[in-house]
């Protein structure tokens, strides 16, 4: 029996099976993927003719939506393939137009084809097809698989058309069976792969739109999935402070995720044309770069906000977790229907992550102008009181943290948030361990509950307990300078300053400018009487603290030259000279008990406790820290020190 077709394109020793999507090299067949052989299709049947990069997007990917770089990806494979059997300049790329096939194509009519090789190529390719990933990434048939294929293919090398009926029914049923037990195998394989995920990263979204408003947002894309995610208990959600600095990264996602030591990661593409919006996103193993899930979304631009539910949804289900009520309504929780309010929010969190008093004030700009778009947006009201409860008068932030409750009572946000106010402004440890332990019942993930339930601990002197809290909001995000500077400022109460020193620098490595590790290591290098350090680290933390955007470099000199006076100062008459230069240097309400820890330096008691009494009574921010910190080490005889703590319940 011969199969006569019109489908055939030779050039040099390959012959190409148009209509059966097979490609052949000298009677052999190629192993390529099918997205490949089409491609090839298409190129060959406009053979030295410009084919433009959206014809072949129309072509073969007619009714899904894929990235550009899927076809470069694919071209590559198509050329590497083609170099192994000595062809180098078959395909020419046309730069910002399309390729051309160079080859000499042609036709060819009344071939004989042979059944069962084509048949078995055919389910070599289909299975190979089976195992690449949305974008092109490589998997692997089993062993066995392969084996059991590869001899068949030689039991039937040189059998043609004239075989028997029987012959051809017997191998279709042994391929059938084949391939149902693959079929079997990868989706156990794929289960398998998916319940070894513990833990995941959202990355930033990559987005083709320039303008400088939009600036943000793949970031966000990423934020909404994040805190949707987030709330699933039976995995670890990276938080968006640990992946902001991989937004407009070209690095390979792969390497965001080892260095985020997590099993996945989560990528994606936003595309805007006209009035819709297209997202296209994957889940892949950071071990191997297999894939877990992929998939295409497509919508109006204003229902923007809705296309995380289905895409929250689809990598949950892909997870393959078993979801309670509550984490199925929190996958698709909306916080505000405006994108515009989403995306300063995101903008006034990524200020705000940078704990300068430069970033604190512009993060509360942002977060007030979202809650002016939006002021059921009950993150945003999260947002400014956070801003607000850096600053002396606590119930502004109050005032805010009760607003997002009210909107959203079961927000693990804005509990975090009430326990911090309840700690630093009202010095009620018992509700603010409440308010704590409540944020991390409702989303255990919220790495800052963690971190300031830590920071309480630490302020009781349950340290040990302490450490531990603050290494869960580790585990959540490695990559925070501030928790690691944090960590390190519980073991400079626990005076192991040996490990605080360690734990601030490696805070500085991931964020130089980082201002409360360099106050910590002053606090340190002071107790460990290595005064050179302590001064340079006093001195950074100040620069970074007066550094405002858009400063003058007429002002940038005059702070360079203070600063250099300041130095003077310390080298001329040492650190005691230099620590009475600094009283007065400070007018905000925090001077009192800054004023404390320097008398305390220079052994001069009652002053120090003179100046604690004042920071207790105008309930200074930092006074919280009065029994922890070492640098109080000398006055805890002291009855007056003893009736500060009695008094703050400490």
């Amino acid at each position: 029996m011969s199969n006569k077709t019109k489908h055939l394109r030779e050039f040099g020793k390959f012959r190409l099976d148009a209509e059966k999507r097979v490609l052949w090299f000298e009677e052999k067949p190629v192993n390529l993927a099918l997205k490949e052989i089409e491609m090839l299709c298409v190129l060959t049947e406009h053979g030295g003719e410009v084919v433009t990069k959206s014809d072949l997007l129309e072509r073969i990917w007619k009714d899904s939506f894929v990235e550009e770089s899927n076809l470069s990806r694919h071209i590559y494979t198509l050329r590497e393939t083609f170099k192994t059997f000595g062809e180098t300049n078959l395909i020419q790329t046309v730069p910002r137009r399309g390729y051309r096939f160079t080859g000499k194509v042609r036709e060819v009519e009344n071939a004989e084809l042979i059944i069962e090789k084509h048949t078995q190529t055919r389910t070599l390719i289909e299975i190979e097809e089976e195992t690449w990933g949305e974008e092109g990434t490589r998997g692997h048939a089993d062993a066995e698989t392969r084996r059991r294929l590869d001899e068949l293919e030689s039991e039937n090398k040189h059998r043609r058309v004239a075989a028997s009926p029987t012959l051809r029914v017997a191998l279709a049923i042994s391929l059938i069976t084949l391939i149902g037990s693959f079929t079997i195998y990868q989706n156990l394989r794929a289960k398998t792969s998916a319940s070894e995920i513990k833990s995941i990263a959202v990355l930033p979204f990559k987005t083709l739109d320039s303008k400088k408003e939009n600036e943000h947002q793949g970031l966000g894309m990423a934020d909404v999935l994040i805190t949707r995610l987030s709330n699933l208990k039976q995995i670890v959600v990276r938080p968006t402070s640990a992946v902001s600095g991989f937004e407009n990264q070209a690095q390979d996602s792969i390497e965001f995720g080892k260095r985020l030591n997590v099993d996945a990661v989560l990528e994606g593409m936003i595309y805007r044309t006209g009035d819709k919006v297209r997202i296209t996103a994957r889940l892949i193993k950071t071990s191997d770069g297999s894939p877990i899930w992929s998939g295409q979304f497509e919508k109006l631009a204003q229902d923007e906000l809705r296309l995380q539910d289905e895409i929250a949804l689809q990598v949950a289900n892909a997870l393959a977790l078993n979801l309670s009520g509550n984490e199925k309504n929190a996958l698709v929780k909306t916080h505000t229907e405006n994108a515009d309010a989403y995306q300063l929010y995101i903008k006034g969190r990524y200020e705000w992550n940078k704990r300068t008093w430069a970033g604190m004030s512009e993060a509360q700009r942002l977060f007030r102008n979202a809650i002016e778009l939006d002021q059921n947006f009950a993150l945003a009201h999260v947002g400014l009181a956070d801003t607000l409860a850096i600053t002396v008068d606590g119930n502004q932030a109050n005032i805010a943290i009760q607003k997002a409750l009210e909107l959203d009572p079961n927000l693990a946000e804005a509990y975090a948030s009430q326990g911090f106010i309840r700690m630093f402004h009202d010095w009620n440890w018992r509700a603010a361990e409440t308010a704590f332990k409540k944020s991390i019942e409702l989303n255990p993930n919220y790495a800052t509950a963690h971190h300031w339930y830590a920071q309480l601990l630490a302020i009781e002197g349950r340290n040990e307990e302490a450490k531990a809290e603050m290494r869960l909001a580790l585990k959540i995000n490695p990559l925070s300078p501030n928790f690691l500077a944090d960590l390190g400022q519980i073991y400079y109460f626990n005076r192991e300053y040996g490990e605080a020193e360690k734990l601030c620098l490696k805070a500085l490595e991931l964020s130089p400018d980082f201002v409360f590790a360099h106050e910590y290591l002053s606090d340190i290098y002071v107790k460990i009487g290595d005064y050179d350090k302590a001064v340079e680290m006093f001195i950074k933390a100040e620069k970074i603290n007066n550094t405002y955007a858009n400063e003058t470099a007429e002002r940038q000199q005059q702070f360079e030259a203070y600063y250099e006076t300041r130095r003077k100062i310390y080298r001329s008459g040492g650190i005691g000279k230099f620590v009475e230069d600094s009283f007065g240097k400070s007018q905000d309400a925090n001077a009192p008990y800054g004023n404390a820890a320097l008398y305390a330096m220079l052994g001069e008691k009652e002053k120090a406790l003179d100046s604690l009494e004042k920071a207790f009574e105008g309930k200074a921010f930092l006074s919280v820290f009065v029994k922890a910190d070492p640098i109080f080490d000398a006055l805890r005889d002291e009855p007056r020190y003893s009736e500060i703590l009695r008094k703050m319940s400490l």
